[in-house]
């Protein structure tokens, strides 16, 4: 009886070993967006499952964003009411919503080749957006600053600071007690 006892709770620990497994593997991830504005540059991380697309981090982030839906997918038509409105989205005919990914070496932008709502960025990518003019080959020519994932979570979330533990302050008030009572020996010698 006791050997059944043991394979069943081995068995039932198996069991929600790989469901929880297969849980975690099609869970979540996390993703970056830097956006440069005309006169400010925005950084989020945004939590989506993880077979989330681009379009599915915008509208996932927490700033207001304006996209079109097209034949061939979706369109930024604006970002926090930068850019044009949704039902002429492209009324602009000199900027536009840039759309990059951070490439892998983490050292500058790659102009991605696809739309947000074809793309889907990795857990801990970097996706950037700027609006943009563009030169003769309609290539952006404004681009965002160049930030890491791990550079924008240390700017979203600082560490706190730092408090000293208690043994540091026992050995601090113990050393200031100690620096009194030579004062005091002195003075008491002195007078």
């Amino acid at each position: 009886m006791r050997k059944r006892l043991v394979l069943i709770t081995a068995l039932f620990l198996l069991v929600l070993l790989i469901a929880t497994t297969a849980f975690a593997q099609g869970g979540e991830k996390r993703v970056a967006l830097v956006i440069q504005f005309p006169d400010r540059t925005y950084t989020e991380i945004v939590s989506v499952p993880a077979d989330a697309t681009t379009a599915d981090v915008l509208e996932a982030a927490q700033i207001p964003v304006g996209m079109a839906d097209f034949s061939w997918g979706k369109a930024i038509c604006n970002i926090d009411g930068v850019g044009n409105p949704v039902d002429d989205c492209f009324a602009d005919p000199e900027h536009f919503w840039a759309y990059f990914h951070l490439n892998a070496t983490e050292d500058g932008w790659d102009v991605s080749q696809v739309g947000v709502s074809g793309y889907v960025p990795a857990d801990r990518a970097v996706e950037g957006f700027a609006w943009s003019g563009f030169d003769a080959n309609y290539n952006p020519t404004t681009y965002p600053p160049v930030k890491t994932f791990d550079e924008i979570e240390a700017e979203l979330n600082p560490p706190p600071a730092e408090i000293p533990e208690p043994t540091t302050l026992l050995l601090l008030g113990g050393g200031l007690a100690g620096l009194a009572g030579y004062v005091r020996r002195r003075r008491k010698i002195a007078a």
